[in-house]
């Protein structure tokens, strides 16, 4: 009789546990892709986050990951193709908004740097006023 109160419980746990494992996959994927990309071991840290979107394809997080690698590379056209992606799955996402906005201001291409790095914050993603009000003088002087 107990074992049958308990099988219940068995199975729930055998339909949980696939997605639990999937979950601490992704999280040890990106832990690698940040190790790799601090240590200034793109290609590592781009093949990390794939091995991540295998599992996640559709998580702007992941994506931005990747264009802030692309970005770190100096590839800004792919990197800025990264962020699109992102905020194309969530127009939301701050953090997408955060790094095109510093692939604009990289270019030189500072009110379009403005407009994203003022939507990252209204969204809450957090940065130095003191770099916002930095990138609006700069371009205040393009126009």
């Amino acid at each position: 009789m107990k074992r049958v109160a308990y099988l219940p419980l068995v199975l729930l746990f055998l339909l949980l546990l696939p997605g639990w494992s999937a979950a601490q996959n992704v999280q040890s994927f990106i832990d690698q892709g940040i190790k790799h990309s601090q240590a200034g071991q793109y290609d590592q840290a781009l093949q990390a986050f794939d091995q991540a979107l295998k599992l996640k394809p559709n998580d702007p997080a992941l994506i931005t990951y990747k264009g802030t690698v692309y970005y770190a590379k100096g590839n800004n056209a792919q990197a800025m193709q990264m962020c699109e992606q992102a905020l194309k799955l969530n127009p939301n996402f701050g953090r997408a908004y955060y790094q095109r906005g510093m692939i604009y201001q990289n270019q030189e291409k500072y009110p379009q740097a403005l407009e994203d790095l003022q939507k990252a914050k209204s969204l809450g993603y957090g940065i130095d006023p003191d770099f916002i009000e930095l990138v609006k003088r700069k371009a205040a002087d393009q126009k």
